[in-house]
Formats: C-alpha cells, structure tokens, sequence
C-alpha cells in the first residue's frame, strides 16, 4: 500500500466490522438532581475519579481472576452488597477478558462499546463466574500505559447499582499516557492527516528516483523514503491529542518496518548487491501488507483513509 493515508476523517464507526456494539444500560429518565454529587475524589497512579459522599473507599478490594494493579476499592456506606474496583491491566489486547476470568464463564462474551462521561469503554455486562456467587460488569479503557479496568460487582444483577458505577466511571480522568479509542476522534484524525500528508509528499517526490537506471540515485531516493517513515512513525508516537486511535500502535509497527526495509534497499543499491536488493524488496512488500492492515483496521474504527 504506497500511498498509505491521504485524509483521514472522522465517520460513523462501524460496529459490526469491529465485532462490537454500542450500548448503553439503566434509566436515563431520572432527573440528576436526585442523585448525589460525586464530591469525592481518589487517585491511582495513573488516573482521577469522582465518587459520591454517599460511598466509601474500601481498603480490602474483593476482585477474583482479574490482575488489576494500583486498584482503587469503592463502595456504597449503607449496604454491603456492591463494589466497584479500578485498576490497571498490563494486557495488549484490550478487547479479551482476562484468561482467569474467561476461563469461569460458559461462553465468551461479547464486547460491546459504551461510551460514559464523553469516553468510550468496552463493556462485558452482567458475567456471572462458575464458583462464585456475584454478577460482575467489567469495563476497559485502554490507554497508552495499559488499560484501565473496573469490576462493578453485586450478589445479583442491579440494573440501579451498575448505572451507579457507570455514573462514576464517566468522571475517570486519565493522568498518565493517552486513552486509545475504539471510535473516531477528530482531533486525532487531524494531526495524523498531517503526518501522513508529509509522508505521502516525500513518497511521491522520490517514485521517479526510485526506477532510475543509475543505482546511486535509487539509494537516495529509498534512504529518504526511509528517514520519512521514520519522522512518521515518530510523529504518530508524539501526537499531543488526548485520544489516539488503536490503530495507532500498529501504524507506528508498519511504519518502522518499512523504514527497516527501505535502508536495507538504499544499502543493497549503494553496494550493488542483487540479492540483498531483491530481499529488501521482499521486505517492502510484507510492510506494504502491514500497512494495508493498518489500514483496514482504521477503517473499522471509523476512519476514511483515501
């Protein structure tokens, strides 16, 4: 895929090519006013979130078959039924429940994507673990520094007592690193148009060069294709919006591979080396392929990449 990205927009996300569904759960007729102010702040070491007076912070968190680190216990002061733990999950894969939880459940669950406070979570609702006698709804916000998670947790499934933690889950604010979303985000598609723009005209500017007969001239023409894939994989790295794509990753992946292979093409040409040559080329193809997932991938988030 040479020409990789030339605009990029935001749409309607596409639910279905991602395998999830937008969701929402509980009343929203009940008027805020009855609801109590969420005055009460804790922090982790990598996030903010407001609770109500009504709520205390739990020093002992009750969570099983889930690694959460740095987690923050709350729950409500008049019952003993209901908790909501915050934590940090090192995983990669922010869409799979983690391998203990998954393993206590009949079947696998299907994410869907809620969005609370202005963020989009993944959300498995109302699991309920062979062994334990508690109705979990676990939600994931993925982030640059691993992906927050919270267990909302009671005896049986309430529909009053999860809205109540989405209501809180809406204030997390992420303090360290980037939320990584599963939707379009604007702001973010404008900033990688920009890089992506710059690499496209370095692309263009060097095609020529690069089917000249003169050998020197075709390693020029690849090792500034090669710096250029480089800046754009480090432009995307940097991008200063809150929110950046999950797709983001994976670009900065494809772009850095073919950074490798247009090198590996600019030192075969300078040392006339046929077989190294033909190997690089090989290489450009398996990044060309990389990016063309990349870019698929864009694509289901919600992104038109033209």
């Amino acid at each position: 895929m040479r020409n990789l990205v030339r605009t990029l927009t935001s749409t309607v996300f596409i639910a279905a090519a991602a395998g999830f569904v937008f969701a929402h759960y509980g009343s929203t007729s009940s008027s805020p006013a009855a609801a109590p102010p969420l005055s009460r702040q804790a922090t982790a070491s990598n996030f903010t979130v407001s609770y109500p007076s009504t709520w205390h912070l739990s020093s002992s968190p009750q969570v099983s078959q889930v690694p959460l680190a740095g987690a923050v216990a709350l729950a409500p002061s008049q019952t003993s039924d209901g908790q909501l733990v915050i934590g940090t999950v090192r995983s990669s894969q922010p869409t799979a429940l983690p391998s203990g939880l998954r393993a206590r459940l009949a079947t696998a669950p299907r994410a869907q994507v809620v969005t609370l406070g202005g963020t989009a979570y993944y959300r498995f609702l109302n699991l309920t673990p062979s062994g334990e006698q508690v109705s979990e709804s676990l939600y994931a916000l993925p982030t640059t520094r691993g992906t927050i998670t919270a267990l909302c947790s009671t005896t049986t499934p309430s529909v009053a007592f999860t809205s109540s933690c989405e209501r809180v889950l809406g204030t997390v604010k992420v303090t360290a690193g980037q939320v990584r979303s599963p939707v379009a985000n604007a702001a973010y598609g404008f900033e990688l148009n920009r890089i992506m723009s710059r690499l496209n005209a370095t692309r263009s500017a060097a095609a020529g060069d690069l089917r000249s007969s003169d050998l020197k001239v075709r390693a020029a023409a690849a090792q500034r294709l090669a710096t250029a894939d480089d800046q754009a994989a480090t432009g995307a790295h940097h991008i200063t919006t809150k929110t950046v794509s999950l797709a983001n990753q994976p670009l900065e992946g494809a772009l850095r591979m073919n950074a490798a292979a247009y090198r590996a093409l600019a030192t075969a040409a300078s040392r006339q080396d046929a077989a190294g040559y033909q190997q690089a080329e090989e290489d450009i193809n398996r990044s060309d392929r990389a990016l063309g997932a990349v870019d698929a991938q864009f694509r289901s988030y919600g992104y038109t990449l033209g």
